[in-house]
């Protein structure tokens, strides 16, 4: 009886962290109304709090061993199907509706966008063994936040983003900050502080000026922990051989 109980906890457990990544779905789904409703600041909320859930599920999966004792359901079917929305699909028309690029833009970028991230998330070999994306990963969310707390004029953000479009094509290493094995709880940490810090400067940026005198010191951080990322990246790349 008591085996069969714990069999049971352990099953309860793993469609628990499936509710988790399924509920990624709500906020793409409240994204996307507050979108039609031209409210910038819950767009970017749901987009975030979806982004959070991302980060923490994955680990949740393997810590409660879900494929064992959730076998029927498709852990990575159902994570690719929310990220595609929520990283992908969301981000485009943000991009469409809030005027990040120029007027002569706003159809065929979001077009480029999504054809090639549909064909990098059914790619087989998009991440190596040791969990090292190839060529410049699909978290257009996070560009479209960054985007919205530089504040940059729409024909900067047309060029970083055709610089990102370009840089998926090409084989560069990116960390995946939650499961790359080397300093994997520093940089968790670091990426979970990195969404908090954004979230804080994007409300802040979205006319909820809160920060006053503070704004400076976030910002450091944010362009810190930031730099971190950038230059691990750049070693991951420089050593790929030796990793």
């Amino acid at each position: 009886m008591k085996k069969n109980s714990n069999i049971n906890i352990h099953v309860i457990k793993a469609y628990l962290v499936h509710l988790l990544t399924g509920s990624g779905i709500l906020m793409s789904f409240f994204s996307i109304i507050s979108i039609l409703n031209e409210d910038k600041i819950l767009t970017f909320l749901f987009l975030i709090i979806a982004l959070f859930i991302d980060v923490v599920d994955g680990n949740l999966a393997r810590k409660y061993n879900v494929k064992k004792f959730c076998p029927n359901v498709d852990g990575k079917m159902l994570d690719s199907i929310v990220d595609y929305i929520n990283y992908v699909f969301i981000p485009c028309i943000i991009i469409y509706k809030f005027n990040y690029v120029p007027e002569q833009f706003k159809i065929i970028l979001p077009i480029l966008i999504l054809s090639i991230s549909l064909f990098s998330f059914s790619y087989l070999k998009i991440m190596t063994e040791n969990y090292l994306y190839i060529g410049f990963p699909s978290i257009w969310n996070v560009i479209i936040i960054y985007l919205s707390i530089l504040n940059l004029n729409d024909w900067n953000n047309l060029f970083i983003l055709l610089i990102l479009i370009i840089l998926k094509v090409i084989p560069i290493k990116v960390i995946h900050p939650m499961r790359y094995k080397k300093h994997k709880r520093r940089n968790s940490i670091i990426a979970l502080s990195l969404i908090f810090v954004s979230l804080i400067l994007l409300l802040n940026s979205l006319s909820i000026n809160f920060l006053d005198k503070f704004k400076l010191i976030f910002e450091i951080i944010w362009y810190v922990l930031n730099v971190y990322f950038f230059i691990f990246v750049i070693y991951i790349n420089l050593n790929f051989k030796k990793d």
